[in-house]
């Protein structure tokens, strides 16, 4: 089985760059009309504090995810999507053979989603984890259907 959220994620880097030329654009403006842009100082900080934390939320939230299961070998993907073509410094591949999956678990916060798979390796337990906050529910809900399965032939 094969799942990515390609889909969800191409507009993410338009909508970063036009965050990005807002917040210039605000402090731009704010200082051509000499502060009088907003009625206060107050809602200017607002303003550009509400577009940096969205930022921030961006560019470290939203990865591109892949999971492949087809072959000898569970492949779990997740890069970046701001200049990941040219700079793939935060890229996490997860290759991990099928028979050394033990568990896994999907914690679900209120802005960000997880997956922590559990791996079973020379009398070893560790864990490795991935970023899967902008995958759909309904194909984590595939995603959790394919651990199961190959957790449930794994036990057997």
């Amino acid at each position: 089985m094969r799942l990515t959220n390609y889909n969800t994620i191409k507009i993410i880097p338009g909508i970063y760059y036009f965050s990005v030329v807002s917040f210039f654009l605000i402090i731009f403006l704010n200082f051509q009309l000499d502060g009088t842009l907003f009625p206060s100082k107050r809602y200017y900080y607002l303003a550009l504090a509400s577009i940096f934390v969205g930022l921030v939320y961006v560019y470290f939230g939203w990865k591109y995810f892949e999971y492949d299961s087809e072959g000898e070998v569970v492949v779990f993907l997740n890069r970046g999507v701001i200049l990941s073509n040219f700079l793939n410094y935060r890229g996490n591949a997860i290759e991990i053979r099928r028979s050394r999956i033990v568990d896994y678990k999907v914690y679900n916060f209120l802005i960000y989603k997880r997956l922590i798979i559990y791996i079973e390796s020379n009398n070893k337990s560790y864990s490795r984890h991935c970023n899967i906050t902008f995958v759909s529910p309904r194909k984590i809900n595939y995603l959790k259907q394919s651990l199961n399965k190959l957790i449930k032939k794994n036990k057997s």
